[in-house]
Formats: structure tokens, sequence, C-alpha cells
């Protein structure tokens, strides 16, 4: 069984449209898009006149004169993880000095994000296809869950194991404690109980694929307990992806996407596994 994963894409459309791609190109018999899924800034469009709008982008002031070439440079900005949303002048010194509209805003936007790559997804990949499945990731909000349960094409796996081709994927977006106080934390002692309590329904360990990006000590306790045939851990800054072992778990990190360059780069690993072992895998790069 081949499995292909990418996590991290942190709202990138450009990015979220080549996993969907390079699922077939791969060949995988199933797919893994874990988080963070969601970009965490929005920008301003401001609308000056009927046909023409200011965008501050990347230090500057962009001068847009029509409707053609502000649909191209939103779809850089959806591209790239970020949102955009038009304004009036007097709107964007509203929402300017209060924050707490502007973060409504935002939780809408990143609500209508997902929504988009559903369909997309919907659209794109075939019934007769290999199963893809999704989870967020512990930064993301959880305003997206409702959405991702709906399921369709893009399947649902947080929080659960699910079954497929005689192996068992186990995948929760929890995470043990940050420097960063995510939405999806809790103290290392309710992660490992909720863990276990997840991980009593793993028949054989050796068909046991872990999705866990944490790198808590209650992760590696579960790790150890379980020895999971692989663990797919989240992703990782710097060139190429990371590998390591925890007895005979091979642990895989694909690098972080590139989402903010001028062509977005989906990085990801496909890995073969046979009988309860890994055969093989590769970083790739799309």
């Amino acid at each position: 069984m081949k499995v292909f994963t990418a996590s991290g894409i942190e709202g990138s459309t450009a990015c979220f449209r080549r996993f969907l791609k390079a699922v077939s190109t791969y060949q995988a018999d199933v797919g893994v898009l874990m988080g963070d899924l969601t970009g965490r800034k929005v920008v301003s469009v401001i609308k000056k006149g009927p046909s023409t709008w200011e965008v501050p982008l990347d230090g500057k002031v962009h001068e847009v004169d029509s409707s053609a070439a502000l649909t191209e440079l939103t779809q850089h900005v959806a591209d790239r993880g970020d949102y955009w949303l038009e304004q009036t002048p007097e709107e964007y010194e509203h929402l300017r000095s209060n924050p707490s509209v502007v973060e409504l805003y935002f939780k809408s936007l990143v609500r209508e994000r997902i929504e988009e790559w559903l369909t997309m997804a919907d659209e794109q990949l075939s019934a007769e296809g290999p199963p893809v499945f999704v989870a967020p990731g512990c930064g993301d909000w959880p305003i997206i869950d409702e959405l991702l349960e709906r399921g369709g094409r893009l399947l649902p796996c947080d929080d659960r194991i699910v079954e497929v081709d005689g192996y068992q994927l186990v995948t929760s977006s929890s995470s043990g404690p940050t420097e960063w106080e995510l939405v999806r934390e809790m103290d290392d002692h309710q992660l490992h109980q909720k863990l276990l309590e997840l991980c009593s329904g793993i028949g054989d360990p050796d068909f046991a694929i872990f999705n866990l990006q944490s790198d808590s000590k209650a992760v590696q306790r579960i790790v150890k307990r379980f020895q999971p045939v692989v663990r797919f851990r989240g992703s990782m800054q710097g060139n190429g992806g990371g590998v390591s072992r925890q007895g005979r778990t091979l642990e895989l990190s694909p690098r972080a996407p590139m989402v903010e360059d001028a062509a977005p780069t989906l990085y990801g690993v496909l890995v073969q596994i046979e009988r309860g072992e890994v055969k093989d895998y590769v970083f790739t790069e799309a």
C-alpha cells in the first residue's frame, strides 16, 4: 500500500490543489492531508472607485485598476495562504480600530476557504479513486471541524481510527503544551489519556499508521507503547524532511510547504508499506 501525506498548507489554495493532484500522480492507495489547514492573515482590498482598489501587501500599496487585475491579485493572495476582504476606506479604518470585529471576519473567511476546498475536492476526486482523508492541525480553529465532518470526497479522520486496505489509520489533532498556546492544546496527562483511549481500538499495531503531529511527551509514550509501523509527524522547517525511529516505528516529517513564494510549493512524503513493514519512502515536491 502506498500512502501519500502532506501537512501544514496553512490556507494555501495552490498547495491544496497540488495535494489533490499528487494523490493521483503518485498513484497512492490513500492520501492524508494534515493541518494546519488555515492561514494567519487577512489582506485588505480597499475600494477607491467603481473599478479601482488599493491593496496593502508585502510592505507596499498595490494600485489595481481593473476587475481582471483584482482577480489575479486576490488569487495570488489565496495561493499563498492569506485571505482577502474588500472594504470601503471607512470600513478599513473602522476595522483597524476594532480587532474583535476583524476576528469575526477572519473566521468567516476561514470557513469560506474550507468550503471552497471541499467543493474542489468533490469536483476533482473520483468516486472510484483512492480514499483521501483530512484532519485539522493543533493550531486550527475548531470552527472548521463541522465543515470537515460533512464528508464528501474528502473524508474526515480526526480523533478516530479508520480502516484502509487492511491497515488502521489513527489520527488526532490534539497537542501537548507549546510555547504558542495553540487552540487544541491540553496538558500531557490529558493528552496521554485521550490517545490511550483512542488507541485502545487498535487491532494489530504492526498494521497501524499514526498521524500524530505533536511531539509532546504524551505522544512519545503512546508511540513507544504501541509501536505502529509508521508515524507521520507535523511538517518541519528547513531543507528536506525529517526521519527518525522509535523502536520499530519509522517517524517521518515532510518539509513545510513554501506557501509565500511566488509559486507555492507543496512538500510531502510517499511511503510504500507491505505486510506491516515500510519498504520504501521518498520525500516529494510539487
